[in-house]
C-alpha cells in the first residue's frame, strides 16, 4: 500500500540535513607494556548553535518549511505553517537527533556544511535533504468556482498500488480527499487553477487535465500519482 497522508505528514515532519559526524580517536599506547589500552572517544562541538538557526525548505516538497532557533542548548525546528514542531538534541558537532512524528522511533538529524563552513542544508533520516533558504513567502489562496472544483471530484486510483483509491469532493472553500482505506480525510484549499495545499502539514496536490479539459490525473506530495477512475 502506498505511504498515506497520515505516514506522509509523519515524513513531511522528518526534515532532513546531510551527515558528518566529527569524531577525534585518540589512544596512548605504552610500547613497553603488552596490556591493551582502551580508545577514548572525543566528540567535537566547532560549530556553534546559532549558525543552525535558519529557514529550512524540504527538497521534495517546497511547501513543507520548518524554521530553526535556539532553545537552550537544544535546537527547535517549527514548521512556519500548521503546529508540527521537534526538538533537537546535539550527539556530534553537525548531528542531532529527534523522536519522530509517531514517537516511537529516533530520526537522525544531520547538517551539511559548505567550503566557506556555512551551514547550507540538512538530511532527515538519512533520507529526506532539506536546503537552508533564506526567506519563504506561502502561496496565497485562489477562489475557483463550485463549478471548477466539481470538475476534480471522483475516485483516484494508485499508479504504485493498485486496488487502493481515494475519494475527492469538493467543499464550500476547496477541495477535501478521503483515504478509502481508512476514512481519514484531508482538506485543502486552493493555490492555483489545478494546484492545492493542505497548509497544516504541507501536503500539496495537483492535478492533470486531458486535451479536453477533463481531469485524469493528481499528484499528492510531488511524489505519488492516483488515475481518476471512471464511472
Amino acid at each position: 500500500m502506498p505511504a498515506s497522508p497520515k505516514k506522509l505528514f509523519s515524513y513531511a515532519c522528518k526534515f532532513a540535513f546531510v551527515l558528518i559526524l566529527t569524531v577525534l580517536f585518540s589512544a596512548t599506547v605504552n610500547a613497553k607494556n603488552t596490556t591493551p589500552i582502551s580508545h577514548k572517544v572525543i566528540l567535537t562541538d566547532d560549530t556553534p548553535l546559532a549558525a543552525f538557526e535558519g529557514i529550512y525548505q524540504a527538497k521534495e516538497n517546497p511547501f513543507s518549511v520548518f524554521k530553526i532557533t535556539i532553545v537552550g542548548d537544544k535546537l527547535l525546528a517549527k514548521a512556519l505553517e500548521g503546529e508540527q514542531q521537534f526538538t533537537l538534541t546535539r550527539k556530534s558537532d553537525l548531528s542531532f537527533e529527534s523522536p519522530d512524528a509517531d514517537g516511537d522511533e529516533t530520526m537522525t538529524v544531520v547538517f551539511s556544511k559548505n567550503a566557506s563552513g556555512g551551514i547550507t542544508g540538512a538530511l532527515v533520516g538519512g533520507q529526506q535533504q532539506w536546503n537552508k533558504i533564506k526567506s519563504y513567502t506561502p502561496p496565497a489562496e485562489v477562489k475557483l468556482t463550485a463549478d471548477q472544483l466539481k470538475s476534480f471530484e471522483g475516485k483516484y486510483e494508485s499508479e504504485q498500488k493498485k486496488g487502493t483509491y481515494l475519494q475527492i469532493t469538493a467543499t464550500a472553500g476547496g477541495l477535501a480527499l478521503k483515504q478509502l482505506w481508512n476514512g481519514r480525510e484531508v482538506n485543502f484549499i486552493a493555490i492555483g487553477e489545478q494546484s492545492f495545499l493542505n497548509r497544516e502539514i504541507g501536503f500539496p496536490l495537483v492535478f492533470t487535465k486531458d486535451v479536453n479539459g477533463a481531469v485524469i490525473k493528481l499528484l499528492a506530495f510531488g511524489r505519488d500519482y492516483w488515475d481518476k477512475v471512471k464511472e
